[in-house]
């Protein structure tokens, strides 16, 4: 077997990508709107015949078939933990790793008007986390039987993944009013040590077998070998994989990708978090490989919110318009979430500065938002305590998703993620430089597959794949 062809069931389309595993190499790709509201087999079938047309009968039969999904937007979560800084950004952590959407977090004793609030938000998982092993279990149990009180949603899948001494009586709990509950092991089991990985495995293999809800799926699955996990957690691999290398392939180092949407900007990161200036690090140990969603930043959707996060007269001033015109470029958007600039050229060129500016603004606040930040204390045995996850280190930043890499200026995009003067004030853990590189042929969430059946072929695809900006 030396090809494989990789598919990815998006909400806007449907993508497929035809790998060459010998040469390390994409040698056709392929999309078409999405048909995951309608019939998912509708869209595989026509990226099915043109792939075949192009690389022939034998060789289409032959290949391994792999895909991912992030159909329906995303798998949609709220996290429920005891603490914002420990339980609540592990499970914050865990669940980015999965590829999920957080949709809220909740720390401390749930209130009535939290679950009233959970309900209304169409949440497909709960994880459910908090509390040291041998710890109190007065607020989880608490919180457990607050979840129990849902009215709507009954079926949503809920994991349990704290203190292991509750688990019996949550069962009993559980059981006596019909719910279903996972169990997996502590997230945070003790102070400074974080166990993550059975609650993203469990979130996954949930998305796979109950939560992909696309019409078709029963047809789609008998001309695929497999799918293999959601799209956000295959890129969230492929570029671990990139950073890291493998036995044959040597990797970048420190890395970040910049991936922004519609209506998210997700970033990525891959390095080790270490302490910076002597600071004492606190809260959550941050993982090598680490995921954020700011579902408040993107191109069109949250287009409005993003413009806000920078400020309508500071827009106004680095586009050199005016404030009306700002809004009106946001109302455009927001009307048609499909809106791409066209027209006569002087109102097409306006609108791409603006699409360039949002681009700017999406990177520049994601990126903030993901980095760790020093804050200086008065102690005797540190000068600095470090929340957050250092990324200083980090030696290149590789530009995905369609606003970059259709951008005419995708530098000027992801230079936004380097530390300036101002991230020096507020000692915001940002690299000072880096190799800047655009992920030109859209291929993470390919690599992300096929590390699992062939990582050397998945690092070469995405060497060749990359370009220096």
């Amino acid at each position: 077997m030396n090809t494989a062809i990789l598919i990815d069931f998006g909400s806007t389309f449907t993508k497929a990508a035809v790998a060459d595993l010998e040469a390390g190499r994409i040698i056709y790709t392929v999309k078409t709107p999405s048909t995951v509201q309608t019939n998912a087999r509708e869209g595989l079938t026509i990226c099915y015949d043109s792939i075949r047309q192009e690389i022939g009968a034998d060789r289409f039969q032959c290949a391994k078939k792999l895909a991912t999904s992030s159909a329906a937007g995303g798998l949609r979560m709220v996290v429920v933990g005891l603490t914002e800084t420990l339980s609540n950004t592990a499970g914050r952590n865990a669940a980015f790793g999965a590829g999920a959407k957080i949709l809220k977090t909740y720390a401390g004793s749930l209130t009535d008007s939290d679950i009233q609030e959970m309900e209304a938000l169409n949440v497909e998982i709960i994880l459910f986390c908090g509390g040291y092993e041998g710890g109190n279990i007065k607020i989880v149990r608490h919180n457990a039987e607050m979840l129990l009180r849902m009215s709507v949603n009954t079926s949503v899948p809920i994991i349990y993944a704290g203190n292991s001494e509750f688990i019996q009586e949550l069962k009993i709990l559980f059981y006596h009013k019909h719910r279903e509950v996972f169990v997996v092991s502590n997230i945070i089991p003790q102070v400074g040590v974080v166990n993550s990985l059975p609650a993203e495995i469990l979130i996954r293999n949930i998305f796979l077998e109950r939560i992909t809800n696309m019409k078709g799926l029963g047809e789609v699955k008998k001309v695929l070998d497999s799918i293999v996990m959601p799209t956000p957690a295959s890129v969230l691999q492929a570029g671990e994989l990139l950073s890291l290398g493998c036995e044959a392939e040597d990797g970048f180092g420190p890395l970040m990708i910049v991936d922004i949407g519609g209506a998210t900007t997700d970033i990525h990161s891959y390095c080790l978090c270490m302490a910076a200036d002597g600071a004492r690090i606190i809260g959550v140990e941050e993982p090598y490989a680490k995921r954020t969603v700011e579902g408040d930043l993107g191109m069109r959707e949250s287009c409005g919110l993003t413009i806000g996060e920078a400020g309508v007269a500071a827009a106004a001033a680095d586009l050199t318009v005016t404030e009306d015109e700002i809004q009106r470029f946001i109302d455009r958007r927001l009307k048609n979430i499909e809106f791409l600039p066209k027209g006569s050229l002087v109102d097409c060129q306006a609108e791409l500065l603006f699409d360039q500016q949002l681009a700017r603004y999406a990177c520049r606040f994601a990126v903030r938002r993901h980095a760790g930040i020093l804050e200086a204390v008065p102690s005797k045995l540190f000068a600095k305590l470090q929340r957050g996850k250092n990324i200083s280190c980090v030696t290149t930043i590789i530009g995905t998703g369609g606003p970059i890499i259709n951008s005419d200026d995708p530098r000027g995009i992801l230079s936004e993620a380097l530390k300036t003067s101002k991230d020096d004030k507020l000692q915001i853990l940002l690299p000072e430089a880096a190799r800047l590189m655009l992920d030109q042929d859209y291929i993470f969430y390919a690599a992300g597959m096929l590390k699992e059946i062939n990582p050397q072929a998945a690092i070469k695809i995405m060497k060749n794949s990359i370009r220096e900006v």
